[in-house]
């Protein structure tokens, strides 16, 4: 099996590419809080000197931390979007295991550190018994004081051992083992092992269930200006929401593939370069602009057995966008109300939400029948607002049109941008534009409220 491992634990990185029993290639490098635009070229760039490519990938191994906030953040989105792309398994393992392992033969208790923010050290407390490391007591972050008043046994420090920790066990009559520090370097290959492992002894993780371990709460998602603070309280006052297409699932091409077969039906011709002319508005609208001489009844079968040709379409597979799902995974974890509002069919939407296996996490759908007019006009924003009983001034739209840009600002809304379909400059009268939604958290999403 050829696993593709992920380290973004710290400010240091690490990929590893694992297969047949062995470390086939690895790398370490620093990238500060540059791994958003740093990991995914490290990755091409390591399979590429192994003579692989991503898709010869059959398992993704990311470490879940603890660690810093974006760093996990950063790697996990990626681990996870790869896996759903490629639909092979992923399997989280826990940086403090990673750290510890080597050294687990010894017999001794062992205490991985990895240095967080404020001069303080995240630490585990393991055993190795019946061939699997046994955490003795629960992790904890805080100094090297207080974590060496923890200590009461012969103990191997591993991972970051700082002076700090010379200095605090000092007057220890037990002599403990303290091994050289890395300096915060990753060593994706060892995680990589772990997860061979456990992927042969098993299957891999529910992708969705797979979080970070911060620990604690991760102080960047603290309000940092007074329009914030004002505007935080309980995260449920504000409401995200969704467009489908561009944002959630790039389904253009099952829309034009759509469009053409059925049009062909119907002795119409349909070109790519009218599809991207028009695509986002209501079907109705777009049926119109053919200039086909049909009456209203052969319009509305055309739409029809289009949105049926689409629906079966996206059941051999249709993916979703890097960082979406974990974006809706945060929002519904800090309990944020989320609804889809679309110029798609409701069905084609609910279509989609069940073979991503989300639906269970959005509140609302207003589709093409719930509005008389499509975007620019602000109603179906308007009417999605309402459906989840929250002010449009606390709602941000995710949008990736200039029409549902133009939408979210009519309706008083805040707008986040994802480039994608049309470009960044197309798309600036948005409150916020960004490549991927990999780039996003929940805290800074709401704070364009």
């Amino acid at each position: 099996m050829l696993i593709l491992a992920i380290d973004t634990t710290t400010q240091y990185s690490s990929v590893a590419v694992f297969g047949s029993g062995k470390l086939k290639a690895e790398v370490n490098w620093l990238c500060q809080q540059n791994h958003s635009t740093e990991l995914l070229p490290a990755i091409e760039s390591l399979l590429a000197k192994t003579g692989c490519t991503i898709n010869d990938v059959e398992a993704i191994a990311v470490a879940t931390g603890p660690g810093i906030f974006n760093g996990l953040r950063v790697g996990l989105s990626v681990a996870k979007s790869l896996a759903y792309s490629l639909n092979i398994p992923v399997k989280g393992v826990s940086s403090f295991e990673a750290i510890a392992l080597p050294f687990a033969f010894s017999g001794i208790q062992l205490v991985p550190l990895i240095k967080t923010v404020r001069g303080q050290f995240a630490a585990a407390f393991f055993e190795y018994a019946a061939g699997k490391l046994s955490p003795v007591r629960p992790s904890v972050i805080d100094s090297a004081e207080n974590i060496a008043r923890l200590i009461g046994r012969k103990s191997i420090f591993c991972g970051d051992v700082e002076p700090e920790f010379k200095e605090a066990l000092a007057g220890s009559r037990t002599k403990h083992i303290f091994t050289r520090s890395h300096g915060g370097v990753r060593w994706a290959g060892i995680l990589a092992g772990i997860a061979s492992d456990r992927l042969e002894a098993g299957t891999g993780d529910e992708i969705a269930a797979i979080e970070p371990d911060y620990l604690k709460q991760p102080h960047i998602t603290k309000p940092s200006d007074r329009k914030l603070k004002r505007n935080t309280g309980k995260m449920n006052t504000r409401a995200v929401l969704w467009d489908m297409d561009g944002v959630i699932v790039d389904s253009a091409l099952f829309h034009l593939q759509a469009w053409q077969e059925t049009c062909r039906m119907f002795g119409i011709e349909f070109s790519a370069e009218y599809f991207w002319q028009t695509f986002g508005i209501k079907n109705d609208s777009i049926v119109s602009g053919l200039k086909a001489g049909l009456d209203e009844k052969k319009s509305k079968e055309l739409i029809a057995a289009k949105e049926l040709c689409f629906r079966q379409l996206i059941q051999s597979g249709i993916k979703p966008l890097p960082g979406a799902i974990e974006l809706i995974l945060e929002l519904k974890k800090h309990k944020v109300p989320m609804a889809i509002a679309s110029s798609a069919p409701q069905e084609n939407i609910k279509s989609i939400l069940n073979t991503l296996d989300i639906r269970r996490f959005i509140k609302g759908v207003i589709g093409e029948e719930n509005v008389t007019s499509g975007k620019p006009d602000p109603e179906v924003f308007l009417k999605a607002a309402a459906l989840l009983k929250v002010e449009p001034k606390n709602c941000v739209v995710i949008e990736d049109a200039v029409p549902g840009i133009e939408a979210a600002k009519k309706a008083g809304m805040a707008c986040l941008a994802v480039a994608g379909t049309n470009p960044p400059q197309k798309l600036q009268n948005a409150d916020m534009v960004v490549d991927s939604l990999l780039k996003v958290n929940a805290s800074g999403l709401l704070g364009l409220i």
